[in-house]
């Protein structure tokens, strides 16, 4: 028992030691407003529910105390069966606080709701996001210019995100600005968000899609209004490497570049058993010629000018057989429709304020 004991309080100074040098605490230490409040909704749903557990794990040490076979002095009730005392603390209690976090839960779930627009003065900035295969790719439609593992936001400037994926189910995520929220292939999810000072954050996927899975993160760079544009003016001039010297600075993002930007066929190791498989020379040719996925994240790059309508081109890629039609003429039609709907959510928002 005592091996047990001094075991648990060396782990959890270790845990401790861990967390106060270099720990990632970033949801308890969020930079924007979205964040914050899903994380002091975390951190009130934790402290009520420690108002049971402590007291819980308190009255479990002192009963066993009071209670031990050495304390004579200890009250013997060998009839003792109800307690209406106890009965209402022991559900009432639980009961009141249920109730608090249920009541929590709805009012945080419509006040933080990832399609409901922030509150301010300034206009959003407008980003389209896609999933690529183990790499993301951020089209900036109204600067006319697009990059891939790197985004980049003026600070205290609501953005508003419209996100889909070119291949499996994604989840993007930067803990310190918003909560997750996924990426799917035909569909697009909305999320708006806010960085209060300048800073760079981590952005990665949360949603395990394959081999490649581990090289989804990107750096997300908050920064002044004049920074953002001068870096906007940078890239659109093809010399965003005087921004950020380690990116790669291309033209035009277009179709045939965007299909460039997808991964090898198989991982190593994969590509290695097919072989060690193959039954047929045919067969041995065609594993070898496979693409292995890198092993990094793909460089950071910049496309001075983007092809119009390639978000929308890549959701209708998924939806062009929809009940037997041809919508990759639809592609206006759909953008407007979608902005439409955006606009309806955004009143709907207004009049629930």
């Amino acid at each position: 028992m005592r091996q047990t004991i001094l075991a648990v309080l060396s782990l959890s100074a270790m845990a401790a030691l861990l967390t106060g040098c270099g720990g990632d605490m970033v949801l308890l230490n969020s930079k924007g407003p979205v964040a914050q409040g899903q994380s002091d909704l975390m951190m009130t749903a934790i402290y009520l529910m420690l108002l049971v557990v402590i007291p819980s794990a308190l009255m479990a040490v002192w009963f066993g105390w009071k209670y031990r076979a050495s304390n004579k002095d200890a009250d013997y009730k060998p009839t003792w069966a109800h307690s209406t005392a106890i009965e209402i603390i022991v559900w009432g209690v639980p009961v009141i606080i249920i109730g608090i976090l249920a009541w929590l839960t709805w009012w945080g779930s419509h006040k933080y709701d990832p399609y409901r627009p922030l509150e301010s003065d300034k206009a959003p900035l407008n980003v389209q996001v896609i999933a690529e295969q183990f790499k993301w790719v951020f089209i900036y439609p109204e600067q006319d210019i697009a990059t891939v593992n790197e985004f980049r936001f003026p600070e205290q400037t609501p953005v508003s995100l419209r996100i889909t994926s070119n291949f499996t189910m994604n989840s993007f995520f930067i803990p310190a600005l918003s909560g997750q929220i996924y990426a799917m292939a035909g569909m697009q999810t909305h999320l708006n968000m806010l960085a209060d000072t300048t800073g760079v954050f981590r952005g990665f996927s949360s949603n395990y899609s394959g081999y490649g899975f581990s090289q989804m993160r990107f750096k997300a760079h908050s920064v002044t209004e004049a920074q953002f544009a001068n870096w906007v003016a940078a890239v659109k001039a093809g010399n965003g490497t005087s921004v950020n010297p380690e990116a790669v600075q291309k033209g035009i993002l277009d179709q045939t570049e965007f299909a460039t930007l997808r991964d090898g066929n198989r991982g190593k190791h994969q590509i290695e058993a097919l072989v060690a498989k193959a039954t047929t020379p045919e067969e041995k040719a065609a594993a070898e010629a496979m693409k292995p996925y890198p092993t990094k994240p793909h460089p950071v790059t910049y496309y001075s000018s983007v092809e119009p309508k390639l978000f929308e081109s890549v959701i209708n890629r998924y939806m062009s057989n929809y009940h037997g039609a041809d919508h990759s003429a639809t592609v206006g039609h759909e953008a407007a429709a979608s902005e439409a709907h955006a606009n309806v959510e955004h009143a709907t928002a207004s009049v629930e304020e």
